[in-house]
């Protein structure tokens, strides 16, 4: 079903279907769906989508109580009306009620029958009556499924948290996923670093304070990074500083000959040139369209950075570097703030199908790093299927690489991530997304 051009709700609705059929990024179909609105409705129609994939398991819980039906028994196509509807009633309090009701029912109409259309006026009706989440709680006797519930997580991510960090960490961490991601913004040490960048940045009335994180990273506070000179010259790029400082682990030294694989869409390569860009660097990944991403942003910061179209399992390359960044695939569970629709793509088959092929990714990097080189092995994921347990696999068959030792290495304030030998990680907290970092050293 089509969406009505310029209707902001039907192109929420209808974006929320796209992605969760297709299990594709939410932003693949944004793009599309805002293309011919003004700057006012975009910034509606991505709260509404992101906010309704965010919150799409407490939402169906609402409407399978407002309706006494379970969702398997709503018609699929009215659906996505009713949780776009659900979540500008319950979290949105600048949008009137009867405009979010009306829409849906419109809505609801042109994609199915008379019955259809009144079955979700009248649960909105009845929602609308008691438009606040404590009015619909969640009775469930596990902790784990009444957490994911209310909180809006799968059931297998929260008990799989509870037993990795206990509950009070699994409770942070859901509540911090929740919670829209302010901008973050990467500097450039030879650019005026983070205080003269953060001093531009003012200038232009965007207030930002310096990251507890990353060496070079600023947190945005108020105004539009995007609209600033700064922007403009190529003096900062848009990147959460978790991410930033998981590329620095550990930092690069002048001179130091580096490979990037899976490097768009260049995060991990700007990082790592914005603390020492006396280093020599090649970004190699295999997706065209996320390389054409990367070349935007290399030549927006006008940055000297090789880049290599290949299959991280087959690089083309001869020559052995000094460190190679291997970022392996994964689920993204450190990353479900700003990617909230991961978290309804994540099964037990698809992390164990991610951890064999990260693997493989691993065997196939190993072997560019020269002897007494660094292989730093990077996810967005906090399962320790996807990263600490395929680094233990590896090691157990390749008697030439070990952990590196990272404690009284680091300088502040990287040195807080260290967890143990050769690991790094910092979990999702309120400003940032949640990374983990294995460094291994080849033996001379």
């Amino acid at each position: 079903m089509k969406p009505v051009p310029g209707n902001v709700r039907s192109l929420a609705a209808w974006s929320v279907d796209r992605t969760l059929d297709a299990r594709r990024p939410a932003d693949r179909f944004l793009g599309k769906a805002e293309k011919d609105l003004d700057l006012r409705d975009r910034r509606l129609l991505r709260e509404l989508v992101l906010g309704s994939l965010r919150w799409l398991r407490r939402l169906d819980h609402v409407v399978e109580s407002a309706s006494s039906r379970p969702l398997a028994a709503i018609e699929s196509p009215l659906r996505s009306p009713l949780r776009v509807a659900v979540y500008q009633l319950l979290f949105l309090e600048r949008v009137p009620a009867h405009a979010a009701v009306h829409e849906a029912v419109e809505e609801a109409r042109r994609r199915s029958h008379r019955g259809g259309a009144g079955f979700v006026n009248a649960v909105l009706r009845r929602i609308s009556k008691s438009a606040h989440l404590e009015a619909w709680p969640v009775r469930e006797g596990s902790l784990g499924r009444r957490l994911a519930i209310e909180t809006s997580h799968p059931d297998l991510l929260v008990e799989r948290w509870l037993e990795q960090f206990g509950e009070q960490r699994t409770r942070d961490l859901l509540v911090v996923n929740n919670r829209p991601k302010p901008w973050q913004v990467l500097t450039f040490r030879q650019r005026g670093g983070r205080d003269e960048t953060a001093a531009h940045l003012a200038v232009d009335g965007v207030v930002t304070e310096p990251s507890s994180v990353s060496p070079l990273g600023l947190v945005v506070t108020a105004g539009q990074p995007l609209d600033t000179d700064a922007f403009s010259r190529g003096s900062i790029y848009l990147q959460d500083v978790a991410s930033q400082a998981a590329a620095l682990i550990p930092p690069p030294e002048p001179g130091e000959r580096v490979v990037d694989m899976a490097a768009a869409p260049g995060g991990k390569s700007f990082s790592l040139l914005a603390l020492e860009p006396g280093i020599e660097i090649v970004a190699v990944d295999v997706d065209q369209a996320r390389l054409r991403v990367l070349e935007t942003n290399r030549d927006r910061l006008c940055l000297h950075l090789p880049i290599v179209q290949a299959d991280g399992l087959y690089p083309p390359l001869r020559t052995a570097f000094d460190r190679v960044v291997l970022d392996l695939p994964c689920t993204g569970t450190g990353t479900l703030r700003k990617n909230p629709e991961l978290k309804w793509r994540i099964d037990e088959q698809e992390i164990q199908r991610l951890s064999r092929q990260g693997l493989e990714m691993l065997r196939a990097g190993s072997e560019l790093v020269r002897p007494g080189g660094v292989l730093s092995v990077v996810t967005c994921s906090l399962e320790p299927e996807e990263n600490a347990e395929v680094v233990a696999r590896f090691l157990a068959e390749q008697s030439e690489f070990e952990l590196m030792q990272l404690a009284g290495s680091l300088p502040a304030p990287l040195d807080q991530g260290v967890d143990g030998k050769g690991r790094w990680q910092i979990l999702p907290a309120d400003v940032h997304d949640g990374f983990t970092v294995h460094v291994l050293q080849r033996s001379r």
